[in-house]
Formats: C-alpha cells, structure tokens, sequence
C-alpha cells in the first residue's frame, strides 16, 4: 500500500551510482557495474562470471576483484586508470596518517591479488569491448601499450556520481566540483542543507565514503532529532573531528587514484550515449550544437535521459559539454531536471497514494 509521510524533519540518505566509460560494447551482455558483480556475489553466491575482468577507476575494483578472486573466479586483469599508488608517496603518506587501518588494507588487498597472479595495470584503461565465440574481447590501452584480453564478464567502474535527485527536488543548493565532475551539496556542520529541516547525509551528497556516512548519519540523527522537538544544539565535538579525518583521508584517497574523466569530445561517433533511449553520440551531436540550445532541448529533441535510468548514465558527460558549447560554467542547472517519480515506479502506487492523500484517483 501507499503511505504519505510528512515529517517535521528529514534525513536524505539515497547514496551514489557507478560511472561507466563509453566505449564500443559497454552496453553489450555481460558488461557489468563492478558494484553489481559484487551484489551478485555477497547476496547471492553467483559469480558474474568464471573468467572476470575489473576495469575503472578508484579503490573499488581492487577490493571486488580480490573477493571474486577468493570466490573461485579467475581475475584475468584489474587495469586502473590513475597511476600506481607507490607512484605518488606524499598523497600515500596522507592516507596512513588520516586512516592506518584503511590504508593498510587496501594495500594488503592490491598485495593480495599479486600473489596469486592476477595481473593488475596502471594508467590503462578499456577502448572497446566486443562479443566473440570464446567470451568478452576487450582493448586495455595505456600510455606504453596496446593490449587485447577475453573475459566472461567485464566489470567496469570509472568512479560515482551521487544520487542527488531527492535532494535536489526538495530544493538543496549545489556547487560542481570541477576535479570530480560532480555536484557537491551544501550543508552544515550538522548535515543540513540550505532547505531548512532537510538533511543530507553520505554519497549522494558528495563523495565522502562508508566511515564518513556513518558519521554523518549521527550527526544528522540527532540534530534532525532535536530539531523536530523544537531544540537545538552544536554537534559533538569528538563526532566531528572523526568526521574530518575521514574526509582528509577520502580527499587523500581520490587524489591517490586521480585520473583523467573521460570526456563527452573523446566519446567515437558510433558509440552510445544514452543507452535507456539507444542514442549514440552521433545522434546527439546535431541537437547539442545548436546554437544557444539547453540541455533539456537536447533532450525533447533526441530523447536522452528520458529513459528507465532518468538521465543517470548520459547527464554526467552531456552536461559538462553542454556548458562549454554555451560558454559557462557547469552548475546544477547544467544536468536535466529531476522528475517524479524518482525510481520507476507501477502505476498502481501512483495511483493508491492519491487516494491515501485524500485525492481522487
């Protein structure tokens, strides 16, 4: 059934979505979000695959890596865009600092898939991917080299975006970050946004991690908490110095793992864009460089992002373009404009809401 809630305060939770890279055969079957193969596997003991390739950007992958590895699948490489830690020893040395323990792991995870033979390249990333008689036939391309490698299962993550549609639906400011290429939310040091009662906590206001989330979500607690009763008062101090070591080490961390964000410009002219509509670049091409031309004219013109995943694959890399090709910078106005309902949802419970909320269906 529909429940209509409406709460004198509100914490908004909705966490962040993979990024993938748009090359030839990204949409292919057995192409994979790194995060979904490990779903796949942490509950439900399926393996994406016996042969699986992990390729992207940041931490993840070599965490998801390592457990299929131990799963009994056969790792046939782990290729990551940014430059290998060691590499980079003053960023490293941050990481120790802010997180032993995290920093400590990941290296002994990386240490991990070493010794059992799992070839893992720095500063490559995949330049396409085809279907063939013996699996999943994909280019790795680095700065050196040329390489061609076969998988079951390909499992891609170039970094997250936040989910931030909620959010931005209830009227929360954002800034872009230019480094990332994504919106950060503005808040508070108790986690609440520039719409008053409205809260923000973990990814989906920006790209802060799991420790950092948890903190947050206490903070947020129990100032939504107070709140709501008609209270106020300053976070504790010792929360919100756990807080910003966690953020000193994420910043360490995805300087660590900096690499360059594929841009729409790079993207071949017969590769797909917007997968929910079967857009390829060439497709939008025409649309995008009209003169003077938003976003969402891009958008009645083609129909990118007016599919099942509402914009989350095709925005993150139209919308910096879009920007440029009109001479400003990138802004919150930059990305569609999120629309109810947020997740598809059947129209039976669009329909029972109406009536919880006293209207007629």
């Amino acid at each position: 059934q529909a429940v209509v809630v409406r709460p004198k305060t509100a914490i908004i939770a909705s966490g962040a979505y993979e990024r993938p890279r748009y090359v030839r055969g990204w949409d292919l079957p057995g192409v994979i979000t790194t995060g979904a193969a490990q779903t796949l596997w942490r509950s439900y003991g399926v393996l994406a695959g016996q042969r699986v390739a992990v390729l992207g950007n940041g931490p993840l992958n070599l965490q998801v890596a390592d457990e299929l590895r131990a799963g009994g699948a056969e790792v046939v490489v782990v290729a990551e865009a940014a430059s290998a830690p060691w590499s980079r020893i003053a960023l490293a040395s941050a990481m120790m600092t802010s997180s032993p323990g995290l920093t400590i792991t990941g290296l002994a995870t990386t240490l991990r898939l070493m010794r059992h033979g799992v070839p893992v390249r720095y500063q490559s990333v995949v330049s396409s991917i085809e279907a063939t008689s013996n699996g999943l036939e994909f280019e790795l391309k680095s700065a050196k080299a040329t390489s061609r490698w076969t998988a079951d299962a390909v499992c891609m993550n170039y970094g997250f975006q936040p989910q931030n549609e909620l959010l931005r639906l209830l009227g929360a400011t954002f800034q872009y970050d230019t480094s990332l290429e994504q919106l950060i939310c503005e808040r508070t040091d108790t986690c609440e946004t520039t719409k008053k009662g409205i809260f923000g906590v973990g990814d989906c206001c920006g790209m802060g991690g799991a420790p950092a989330a948890r903190e947050e979500g206490l903070i947020a607690g129990r100032a939504a908490a107070l709140r709501a009763r008609g209270e106020e008062d300053a976070p504790e101090q010792r929360a919100l110095s756990r807080l910003a070591r966690h953020r000193r080490f994420q910043s360490a961390l995805w300087s660590l793992f900096g690499a360059e964000v594929q841009d729409y410009a790079d993207v071949d002219a017969d590769v797909l864009i917007c997968r929910c509509e079967g857009l390829k670049r060439s497709d939008i091409d025409g649309p995008a460089s009209e003169r003077g031309i938003e976003i969402g004219g891009v958008k009645r013109a083609t129909r990118a992002g007016m599919g099942r995943c509402q914009g989350r694959y095709c925005a993150p890399i139209l919308a910096p373009h879009m920007a440029k090709e009109l001479g400003r910078e990138v802004n919150e106005r930059s990305f569609f404009a999120p629309r109810v309902p947020v997740k598809p949802v059947e129209i039976s419970a669009i329909l029972a809401a109406g009536v919880t909320d006293g209207e007629d269906a």
